[in-house]
């Protein structure tokens, strides 16, 4: 038995029975994102894409539906509740109405923190509030998003707050306004080897969806170099840098493997874990609400070094 297949299309079965997964109203989570996508979706385009990978999206609602069975019996939120105006429809993480905090919980990778939120991101969780404010459900007061790292700890979750503003949602329903009155499919945004993994409408052919962004695959001519101790260091810088990645994946693999390990072994090497705390970095949002604009240096200009196998002359 194949135990992979099973479980993959188990998994998938499960996502597609899901109610979102066969919404085809316009979500909050999708103002800001690919407008051609959008554009499909509002004018009933067919699914094209049979390869579209789905395993992150169902390790999220994995999270959402662990964190709402630990919070449902927490009498002073709202869980999961469905809201409606105007014709657009959506379903809020949580919601408390004694504070008039709204959260939306977002899992994410480690490296992607520094990116968080995004204005997508923003639009979505003030339209949230938005939604909730006009359809009388109760007033609000701050917006939060959580970001859950799949690959951290709970030393890792980020938390984002921001007051309630109307006026950002408005700009992202007005944004939404304008692909409704679009008469043609907007150009694409995303590069096409992100789209044939993560999008249902991606076609290779373009003959029915999207291709997608491609890449220029053409080359600048360079000229030959004819000095052969140049040669023998390029490959040499080549082969130390392949060497280096290597040893790399080998060190964190052993680090991995000690994590929690504290003592000397036989041979007196001495083992233990130090907490380094994290990095510090200005509040770009802070300040832009303070100053009304963040101030900027720009750095010395510096060369980069690339070099890499083309086929040899």
């Amino acid at each position: 038995m194949d135990v992979k297949d099973l479980l993959v299309k188990a998994l998938y079965e499960k996502e597609n029975s899901r109610g979102r997964s066969i919404q085809t109203q316009i979500g909050p989570s999708e103002l800001g994102g690919c407008r051609r996508k959008v554009w499909y979706k509002l004018n009933g385009q067919q699914k094209t894409n049979g390869g579209e990978l789905k395993l992150a999206a169902i390790m999220g609602t994995a999270i959402h539906d662990t964190i709402e069975k630990a919070l449902s019996n927490n009498k002073e939120v709202m869980l999961e509740q469905t809201v409606e105006h105007n014709g657009m429809k959506a379903h809020v993480d949580l919601y408390i109405p004694g504070t008039g905090d709204v959260v939306d919980w977002k899992t994410v990778k480690l490296k992607n923190l520094a990116y968080f939120p995004s204005q997508q991101q923003r639009w979505q969780i003030q339209t949230y509030g938005y939604l909730i404010d006009q359809s009388g459900l109760g007033k609000v007061t701050n917006v939060h998003l959580v970001a859950i790292p799949r690959d951290g700890d709970e030393r890792d979750v980020k938390v984002h707050t921001e007051k309630y503003d109307p006026a950002v949602a408005l700009e992202a329903l007005s944004w939404l306004e304008a692909i409704k009155t679009s008469e043609v499919a907007p150009e694409p945004e995303k590069d096409e080897s992100y789209c044939k993994f993560y999008c249902k409408y991606f076609d290779a052919s373009g003959e029915i969806g999207c291709v997608g962004l491609k890449k220029e695959h053409t080359k600048a001519e360079l000229p030959l170099i004819d000095n052969d101790e140049a040669s023998n260091q390029a490959l040499e810088y080549l082969q130390l840098d392949n060497k280096i990645k290597e040893l790399t994946t080998q060190k964190d693999a052993i680090k991995e493997a000690l994590t929690g390990v504290v003592g000397v072994t036989a041979t007196g090497v001495e083992v233990r874990w130090t907490e380094v705390a994290g990095p510090k970095q200005v509040d770009k949002d802070k300040v832009q609400e303070i100053l009304g604009f963040v101030p900027t240096i720009k750095g010395k200009d510096s060369l980069r070094l690339s070099i890499k196998h083309n086929g040899g002359k």
